[in-house]
């Protein structure tokens, strides 16, 4: 339908060019097939003479679907989908037929040389037969499979949360799930897309030990109780790092089947790929960071996600449930020091990272020298201008770089400050000049929120949106002090919403 779509016109005229390819609608296909000569590049990958293509919903911005039968590569599916864009792709090149056919012909060639340099981590998983939503986790080195082996593991089902544990080993539980996994190596054919295609990539005797293990079935549903096997993890060797395909079975006797798992790797390894291009040098990097609450608080976790090696964090605040509503940590943690609070929350998002928490609020020069003194940073997300004082002061007398950052005017304003450079004015004799002009004080009207109950100070009104703006401005500020690069001023300002006095008054980075 029509209604489907975004550009009729433009879908009108690619039906044309379709119907001007030799291409006819296919009769009372829904959503709507068109039928044609099959593209010449395809000839050296299947003996089809046709090809399918099909309208998807969402025209021009979701392109159209190619359907091509016996092909046998990487990119394709069982039920003939070729996989030619990724998902969100912007080029728009299906929305003609030549595009649509030079994205074919650079397909083909591609296939035909095996994919070469093409990252395919999760073909497994997505070109598989039957898929389910669920997740199935694992620690690949705890697994320990060797190249050409197979061995026991065992599954723990997390059904509210339709994700299942894998562990070495048997099962040791009714509850628990019977598996086992094999390792073929390097593969010279695209991985299983189901479960009769994992005995083509094992040796003589793995075959016949599996067919055994499937045949034991005795229920229809996974229940290690049952006999057989539940759970097969198919694992070979791309660019050098172990790939896994998770299949649960499904069915009992000779009616065996398999559904692939979402694959999970929770090792350090695979988690850190995602931590960005700084990671490895942050790895041998300590931080410590004063302040966990609202800003402090995700400041540790995005520089722990980053990759960083040690955090101290140093707080002698309680996380209350008004906090909640701008810190990192959740409800599940009030009642506890703040940065034990954010402690928790990284050691679930970076597990990298150690982090030591400092129940206190040091006010002496000594023990301020104290905390920073084996530190490669200071981070300073109190909001407390005094103490960034008496810890600028501190930092420079032992050469500890520092970043500082707070919010001004009830979040309306970010300003984070570095002193590591030596040509980087100290923070505590920065006056009111043009490169660090003073933000000036409200009248307070906006910048508070009424008093909590039963507390006698007023609260900080600045909204999430600025709290996680400012501190993501911090991190990038350290990381880029880190790292080496200085590429940012000893001096940022943030306008996030204006105020009357210039330079404040439009939003954006001042100057």
């Amino acid at each position: 339908m029509m209604d489907d779509h975004f550009f009729t016109e433009s879908l009108e005229e690619f039906q044309r060019e379709m119907a001007a390819a030799g291409f006819e609608p296919v009769a009372a296909a829904d959503p709507p097939r068109w039928r044609g000569p099959i593209h010449p590049a395809f000839a050296p990958l299947t003996d089809a003479k046709t090809m399918d293509i099909v309208i998807t919903p969402g025209w021009h911005f979701q392109p159209p679907a190619l359907l091509v039968d016996g092909l046998d590569t990487n990119h394709s599916m069982l039920n003939g989908l070729v996989c030619m864009w990724q998902d969100g792709d912007a080029s728009l090149e299906w929305t003609t037929m030549p595009g649509f056919f030079s994205r074919i012909a650079d397909w083909c060639e591609n296939a035909r040389n095996g994919w070469a340099g093409d990252d395919l981590v999760y073909d497994a998983f997505l070109n598989f037969q039957k898929k389910l939503a669920g997740v199935a986790t694992f620690n690949l080195p705890e697994l320990n499979m060797r190249k050409g082996g197979c061995g026991d593991v065992y599954g723990i089902v997390n059904a509210d949360l339709q994700r299942i544990d894998v562990k070495r080993g048997r099962s040791n539980s009714p509850g628990q799930l019977r598996g086992l996994w094999f390792h073929a190596g390097v593969l010279d054919n695209p991985p299983p897309r189901r479960l009769s295609e994992v005995f083509r990539c094992l040796p003589r005797n793995q075959r016949k030990g599996l067919e055994r293990e499937l045949g034991n079935r005795r229920r229809p549903e996974p229940c290690s109780v049952s006999g057989g096997v539940d759970i097969i993890l198919f694992c070979w060797e791309h660019r050098g790092r172990p790939d896994l395909l998770v299949m649960v079975c499904e069915g009992m006797n000779d009616q065996v089947d398999a559904v692939a798992l979402q694959p999970g790797p929770i090792d350090e390894d695979s988690l850190i790929l995602r931590a960005g291009p700084d990671a490895p040098l942050l790895r041998t990097c300590k931080v410590t960071l004063f302040g966990a609450g609202a800003l402090g608080g995700y400041v540790g976790v995005a520089l722990a996600e980053s990759g960083l090696g040690s955090l101290d964090v140093v707080d002698g605040d309680t996380l209350l449930p008004g906090n909640v509503v701008r810190h990192v940590a959740g409800h599940d943690q009030v009642g506890r020091p703040k940065a034990q609070a954010v402690r928790y929350v990284i050691e679930k998002h970076a597990p990298w990272t150690g982090v030591a928490e400092f129940f206190e609020s040091p006010v002496t020069a000594s023990k301020i020298r104290e905390r920073i003194a084996n530190a490669d940073m200071v981070v300073d997300a109190t909001g407390n201008e005094a103490f960034t004082g008496a810890l600028a002061v501190a930092a420079r007398g032992i050469g500890i770089p520092l970043v500082s950052g707070a919010l001004y005017r009830g979040g309306s304003i970010a300003r984070v400050q570095r002193q590591a450079l030596p040509d980087d004015v100290p923070l505590h004799r920065r006056e009111d000049t043009p490169q660090f002009p003073a933000i000036p004080a409200g009248d307070g009207r906006y910048d508070f929120a009424s008093p909590a109950l039963g507390c006698s100070a007023p609260v900080n009104n600045a909204p999430p949106a600025s709290v996680t703006a400012c501190a993501a401005l911090i991190v990038q500020m350290t990381l880029d002090a880190l790292t080496g690069r200085f590429e940012f001023n000893d001096e940022v300002i943030d306008v996030y919403r204006s105020i009357a006095e210039a330079p404040f008054n439009r939003v954006g980075r001042v100057g």
